[in-house]
């Protein structure tokens, strides 16, 4: 803890949001150093705050707080902080103004929204990473990156509305908007709380949910270079915050985690977008957490948190090297690439560790995290979902550890020999690296920042020789598969994934839905018009110049109307 020349309430997503509108007006030469700048204060300023700390406020009689800390909520801030700098430095080449302003607006409403200390803040902040979020994706400048972004926008801000509701009811149950604790999915009678549900609901959308999820692959490789790994990093880790913060030991999540850790890998053995294939890579590595999150034991809960953290980095790494080779060769193809070793040799050698990491191989930032969601389950019993996360450990191996690697830079040689990756992605990239290296040699300095205090030793020798015996088997399997031409070949193509659904017959149920929408509102329209039309000639008829009561009447006829009138009135009166 330090001391800080800066209010307490003033939080380091709003100086990060601060920092990246600042950037949008600087001058070129000044705009990166600028944003480093404001990513420097704003860890000043964490620093300063102590644990424990919760900065109260109020709106409309409900208490606030911009800024609750616990560790918690300290470990993402800290890994948003190392990824939105490397982001910066990995991105120095990019000189649009909206796509530099957005690569920290949006991290800065992620990192306020993890360190929020209530429900409304948290919304505000929910809304703000959405809608910074899409300038990522329209970045591209191209008519397939703008309709996905439209796509991805209105996912993004139906998840909003469905927080919002959850808030509203919350606070109306409860008289509190605190987001300090859990909350129940159930009664005492077992019945679903209709807050907690949409909380659940929205929180799931943004975690990628099976079924929910392809608003990740669909506007995630669209985006720019920098934007895909701007991207990978910050929607789905505050959706995995949220629910380690409001659902912890939800079994729910179990079974939800086990199936996104799986699916996944079959989509990903057969796609030929290498930056796509690490799109699936997120759903997959999300599920492990989502998996350690409702199993809800303290190791199974480190375990999520502490994955999320390394998850961020080594996954950052892949998306760079990616980013890289497509910077380097104008494409991130599997059928386009191979043999850039020979030419990109350190970028094949970063990639690698990132690949290593993402396996879990010992030494390396996966290997120990992932174990300690792997053994909370074990610890439960839970054997079907304990062989399913081992089954999807082998896979993230095939799809991301070998797939990623061997077919950007070995497989067939593509006859490509560009220059090795500019400096600062090299950097970037090689800090990646080295925290990946470090944090896996001395796992027991990175457990200190873990929320719950647990004594795990990942480098027991039944630990070790299973995870060796899971992945070596996996590579041997690999190169099976490749030696005896079984392995899916890598050909250009589109996959068929759950939004197809939508997007053709679910486009063109809603277009037929529009045009008898169309069609019943122009019958209605026409039927009023002949209405209309009916009562004005009526009226004209009556009224006009011409109208019945515009005539003269006769003399004699107008004193029969009036005797008629007076004895009417006569009789009235009388009666």
């Amino acid at each position: 803890m330090t001391d800080s020349l800066l209010p307490a309430a003033l939080s380091p997503g709003v100086i990060f949001i601060l920092t990246g509108l600042l950037a949008y007006v600087a001058p070129l030469t000044v705009r990166r150093p600028l944003m480093l700048a404001g990513i420097a204060l704003s860890a000043l300023q964490l620093s300063s705050y102590g644990p424990g700390l919760h900065v109260i406020g109020s709106i409309a009689g409900f208490e606030t707080a911009g800024v609750h800390i616990d560790k918690l909520s300290m470990l993402f801030a800290i890994v948003f902080h190392i990824a939105a700098a490397l982001n910066v430095i990995y991105g120095w080449f990019v000189t649009d103004r909206a796509q530099t302003a957005a690569g920290l607006v949006y991290p800065g409403a992620a990192l306020g929204g993890v360190l929020s200390g209530d429900l409304m803040t948290l919304f505000v902040y929910w809304e703000i990473a959405a809608l910074s979020s899409v300038f990522l994706i329209w970045a591209s400048k191209d008519e397939a990156s703008y309709k996905a972004g439209m796509r991805y926008l209105i996912i993004q801000i139906a998840s909003g509305v469905l927080l919002l509701g959850g808030v509203v009811l919350h606070a109306r149950m409860t008289g509190s908007l605190a987001f300090t604790g859990a909350f129940s999915l159930r009664d005492e009678t077992g019945a679903l709380v209709p807050s907690a549900l949409l909380l659940f609901i929205a929180f799931g959308i943004k975690s990628a949910f099976p079924l929910l999820h392809n608003w990740v692959q669909d506007s995630y490789p669209k985006s720019t270079i920098s934007g895909t790994i701007i991207l990978s990093v910050f929607t789905t880790k505050l959706a995995v915050y949220s629910l380690a913060r409001g659902f912890p030991g939800t079994s729910e999540l179990i079974w939800i985690g086990a199936v996104m850790t799986i699916f996944p890998i079959f989509f990903a053995l057969i796609e030929n977008d290498l930056r796509k294939v690490l799109t699936y890579s997120i759903n997959n590595q999300v599920g492990f957490m989502v998996v350690g999150i409702g199993i809800g034991t303290p190791i199974a809960l480190n375990g999520a948190v502490g994955y999320a953290f390394c998850n961020i980095i080594f996954e950052s790494l892949l998306f760079m090297s990616v980013g890289a080779v497509m910077y380097r060769t104008g494409t991130s193809k599997a059928t386009e690439l191979g043999g850039l070793y020979k030419s990109m040799p350190l970028t094949t050698t970063l990639c690698i560790i990132g690949a290593l990491s993402i396996s879990a191989f010992p030494l390396f930032a996966g290997f120990v995290t992932k174990g300690m969601i792997i053994d909370g389950v074990a610890k439960e019993h839970m054997t079907a979902i304990w062989l399913i996360l081992l089954f999807a450990s082998a896979g993230v191996l095939e799809h991301a550890g070998i797939k990623i690697p061997y077919f950007a830079f070995f497989a067939h040689d593509s006859g490509k020999r560009p220059a090795e990756a500019p400096f600062t992605m090299q950097l970037a990239m090689g800090i990646s690296a080295v925290l990946c290296v470090v944090i896996g040699l001395f796992p027991n300095a990175f457990y200190a920042l873990l929320p719950a205090e647990v004594e795990y030793h990942p480098y027991t020798a039944a630990h070790v020789v299973t995870q060796l015996q899971l992945l070596l088997f996996a590579i041997l399997a690999f190169v099976a598969l490749v030696k005896f031409k079984l392995y899916p070949p890598e050909v250009p193509s589109t996959n068929l994934d759950f939004d197809w659904l939508y997007r053709v017959p679910g486009r063109k149920l809603t277009m037929w839905g529009v045009d008898i929408v169309g069609r019943l509102w122009s019958g209605a329209w026409y039927k009023l018009l002949s209405s209309s039309r009916t009562v004005i000639d009526r009226v004209y008829w009556l009224h006009g110049p011409e109208g019945r009561l515009a005539r003269t009447w006769p003399l004699g006829s107008m004193a029969l109307w009036t005797a008629i009138l007076l004895g009417v009135l006569l009789v009235v009166n009388y009666l």
